[in-house]
């Protein structure tokens, strides 16, 4: 017999890494620490040339790398490395659980114990949303035949079986859904003889309304994002552009990166532009003054960067866009800071007697900008100082700028930096300071991995999906996942957050912090297309890095920010034209922006997958072709519908209109193509040809 537990168990794994030279310091960085170094410094021998750390860790894949010296990051030359699938190699460990020794095998009457988890704490697990209650089990994969969610209601007991959701690697997912009232619930496990009990004995779950909250903006399911730089958008003020060829702080350092002259003023002046190509959101990143193009070195929290326009550009930019109906997203920084940062540059003057010694992490004085400071900084750029968020004056300071800046501007979100390097506690306090100045406003974490320990009701709405992401260019771009792999991984996002975070998705193929997705297609429009057709019928918010829509080149960064064009050729202006149609599908079908997903294809073979979004009487049919030759897919009609009209191709088809026969529809689709068809009563939503 089992009891409910929530906390995972954790096993030793010991990290070690031998140096041909003496260091001064090594640390380890991974996914384990949210890749902050300086948080784990590993141990050296007497020469400082080997160097260790055992460290627990629950079972699964981590990855890793060291980082020698504070700036030398290495992948392990003993271990095996992989993509993150966003083109960062690391390296892996990988952690079995206890009673994985034994194969696993369906009917063989064993159930390892370890692997069972159901944690009613965990949104993942226990999720109440729109009158439903979503129970979540997990088991070891293929160790479990049967699962079954008891429940008791008003004295009346009732049993559901749990349908096999989704495996990965280690573990399969049982989903139940029903709906929510005042319950106690236990799960029965079957596998041959074997029987358990969770939890043990006459001890039970209980599920009480009211319960695991958990409210996300409803308009973010519905929305479009587009991302902007502003210094790389549009250019309508001359007087306020810098001189590149100046010094850009007292270090003397020159912005090698350059500056493009875009301002807020452009942005306004290119209004009908976003409004044309159908935008509902608009993202910019930082805004705030600073001395570099990017704006991620924060100096003053208070005005806009002169560079960029003034404080009364940026509210005149909020009003025209909620005017409009558009909304705008704000980058927040608050991690670090820049070096002309008011707290900071105290510090450099007074040194030990700065009353703002305790903004910072210093390890030692006197403190200088230089590399390989001897304070704590973003990725150890010493012009980024990291500040102390166990201090709660820098706590109070950051919170006040947010309460303002949403007040003044009903901002609509927060766009949040490296959130993963900032202690829970800020983020725990952050997020009622931002719903009480705008309870409608939305919190977008950037966090690269699997990021449900921040969408549990308490700090954040949703994150950038860079997991969806790193899918997408493995099955499109790379050409590196199989339709089966891809449709797992599609499923794993299901259980992987909880629904309404899901649906609150910032999914993008592309960002500032990433090649452009047309240079991971090797330059392929047939790829991109495709990508774009995923995108907007995707679970989650589609959202454009500016310049996608046209097919905008570009590798690492500084490439990815190239200034934006207007000027378009033939090939440019089809692509525009080809997303413009995928953004009015979206809007006009409820079934994508909020509906359920199914897979209805998955042909390795053939290179073929298909799956339909659902809500309701509505639907979508999506049908891809990764392969190089022409395919014809058929598919189980959905729901009875005997009629059905094509909405949007990545291809001019040669067939608008779809009829069943027997029960199936039959597509015909060219070498890596794609396309959506809608019922035929709703097909105004789309019916155009690429």
């Amino acid at each position: 017999m089992l009891s409910g537990w929530a906390d995972e168990q954790t096993y030793p794994v010991v990290f070690r890494l031998a140096l041909d030279a003496p260091a001064e310091v090594v640390y380890l960085a991974g996914s384990f620490n949210q890749w902050q170094p300086r948080t784990t410094p590993m141990i050296p021998d007497a020469e400082r040339r080997v160097w260790s750390l055992t460290l627990r860790l629950p079972a699964g894949a981590h990855q890793y790398k060291f980082v020698v010296n504070g700036v030398d990051w290495r992948t392990d030359p003993n271990a095996p490395v992989i993509d993150d699938g966003n083109g960062n190699l690391n390296s892996v460990v990988w952690v079995e659980p206890d009673g994985y020794n034994r194969p696993a095998r369906i009917g063989d009457g064993h159930i390892t114990r370890s692997a069972i988890r159901h944690n009613p704490s965990d949104l993942r697990d226990r999720n109440p949303i729109g009158g439903q209650l979503y129970l979540c089990l997990r088991v070891r994969k293929d160790d479990v035949a049967q699962a079954t969610l008891v429940y008791r209601q008003n004295g009346r007991t009732r049993r559901m079986a749990m349908t096999p959701f989704v495996s990965d690697a280690l573990y399969t997912y049982f989903r139940a859904r029903l709906p929510e009232a005042d319950m106690e619930y236990w799960f029965e496990l079957r596998d041959g003889r074997m029987r358990l009990r969770l939890p043990a004995g006459n001890a039970t779950f209980r599920h009480r309304r009211g319960e695991n909250r958990f409210d996300v903006p409803d308009w973010v399911q519905d929305a479009v994002f587009y991302q902007i730089v502003p210094d790389r958008f549009y250019n309508a003020d001359p007087t306020n552009d810098p001189d590149p060829s100046q010094p850009i702080d007292f270090t003397g350092r020159i912005e090698g990166d350059g500056f493009y002259g875009g301002d807020l003023q452009g942005i306004l002046q290119q209004m009908d532009y976003l409004r044309t190509l159908g935008i509902t959101a608009l993202y910019l990143t930082p805004v705030f003054a600073s001395v570099t193009h990017h704006n991620y070195d924060t100096d003053d929290y208070e005005r806009v960067d002169p560079e960029l326009g003034t404080n009364e550009d940026l509210i005149e930019l909020a009003q025209a866009l909620h005017q409009h109906d558009m909304r705008l997203i704000l980058d927040g920084v608050f991690n670090h800071v820049g070096v002309y940062f008011f707290a900071f540059q105290d510090l450099l003057r007074h040194q030990e007697q700065s009353p703002f010694r305790e903004w910072f992490i210093v390890e030692r004085f006197p403190v200088a900008v230089q590399w390989n400071p001897n304070y704590w900084a973003w990725w150890n750029i010493p012009y980024m100082p990291k500040l102390r968020h166990e201090n709660p004056l820098v706590r109070r300071y950051l919170l006040g700028v947010v309460d303002y800046w949403t007040r003044a501007l009903r901002l609509d979100g927060w766009r949040l930096d490296v959130p993963n390097e900032v202690p829970d506690i800020f983020w725990r306090e952050f997020r009622p300071v931002v719903r009480r100045a705008n309870p409608d406003a939305v919190i977008i974490g950037e966090i690269w991995d699997d990021a449900g320990r921040w969408l549990q009701g308490d700090m954040f709405d949703s994150v950038m999906n860079y997991v969806w992401r790193g899918a997408v260019l493995g099955f499109v771009a790379h050409r590196s996942l199989t339709p089966s792999q891809f449709d797992q991984r599609m499923a794993q996002l299901q259980v992987m957050y909880p629904r309404q975070s899901l649906y609150a998705m910032y999914n993008m193929l592309s960002s500032h912090d990433t090649p452009r997705f047309r240079r991971e297609c090797g330059g392929d429009l047939n790829r991109v297309r495709l990508g774009l057709l995923l995108q907007f019928t995707a679970i989650g918010a589609p959202a454009i890095y500016y310049g996608d829509e046209i097919g905008m080149d570009g590798g690492g960064t500084p490439d990815n920010r190239r200034p934006m064009r207007f000027e378009r050729t033939p090939d440019e202006q089809s692509l525009f034209e080809y997303t413009r149609a995928l953004i009015a599908m979206r809007k006009g079908s409820v079934a994508l922006r909020r509906g359920d997903w199914t897979t209805v294809l998955v042909d390795d073979a053939r290179g073929l997958y298909g799956f339909v979004r659902h809500h309701n009487g509505d639907a979508a049919l999506v049908l891809v072709n990764v392969s190089d030759q022409s395919q014809r897919a058929t598919v189980p009609a959905w729901n009875g519908i005997s009629q059905w009209a094509h909405a949007v191709s990545t291809h001019t088809p040669t067939q608008t209109t779809f009829t069943v026969v027997e029960g199936r529809i039959t597509v015909d689709l060219p070498p890596l193509s794609g396309t959506v068809l809608v019922p035929s009563g709703n097909s105004s939503i789309g019916g155009k040809t690429q």
